[in-house]
């Protein structure tokens, strides 16, 4: 009979162990913090020589850009995933219209929205691809990726991220200035700039 008492006793302290050890795991976790950025594209760079043509900005204009693989990274190479919205939890490949725009003004593009630990990161990495073409001023060309094409885009951006609190960076696509010319073909080789954080 003592034997089961001290079992039974013994048992208890260890439960109570555990429970304070889990409670103190689940306390020591900090809140994450909300990031979001925005891909904003350049509103000097709207115009385009295509051939003898120099075409111009209109609000129907389409140039599709694939973006994915979203991550920041810390100092120490330690990285967080990023997703489009706060359901993602899977990368997955999103198409956007930069240049899309709304009362003559290009609309921002958000690619990211995303809880992630509070910490002090430095830059902000991605793949995008173009689509097969791009169309201004109503008229649609195909543009291309050289053979050496590099679709990671790593951009140097150093800020903090606390507890609960929301941060949102801007970063500059200079379209055409993406876009060059050899003999007949156009190639896509991206230009971004961080313009806010």
């Amino acid at each position: 009979m003592k034997i089961k008492y001290l079992v039974i006793f013994l048992g208890s302290i260890l439960s109570a162990l555990l429970f304070i050890q889990c409670t103190s795991n689940v306390d020591s976790n900090p809140d994450p913090g909300v990031l979001r950025i925005n891909i904003v594209t350049n509103p000097a760079d709207t115009c385009i020589q295509i051939g003898f043509d120099s075409l111009f900005i209109t609000n129907n204009d389409n140039f599709p850009l694939i973006i994915s693989q979203m991550k920041t990274y810390t100092a120490e190479e330690n990285y967080a995933q990023l997703f489009p919205n706060f359901a993602g939890y899977k990368d997955e490949d999103i198409e956007y219209n930069f240049l899309e725009r709304e009362q003559d003004s290009f609309v921002p593009q958000k690619i990211v929205e995303s809880y992630i630990p509070p910490d002090a990161y430095n830059k902000i990495m991605f793949i995008i691809y173009p689509m097969e073409s791009v169309t201004i001023q109503g008229l649609t060309f195909p543009i291309k990726t050289a053979d050496d094409y590099d679709p990671l885009i790593t951009l140097d951006c150093n800020y903090s991220i606390d507890q609960n609190q929301e941060y949102e960076i801007y970063i500059r696509f200079n379209a055409f200035q993406s876009i060059t010319r050899w003999r007949d073909t156009y190639y896509f080789t991206p230009i971004f700039e961080i313009i806010s954080n």
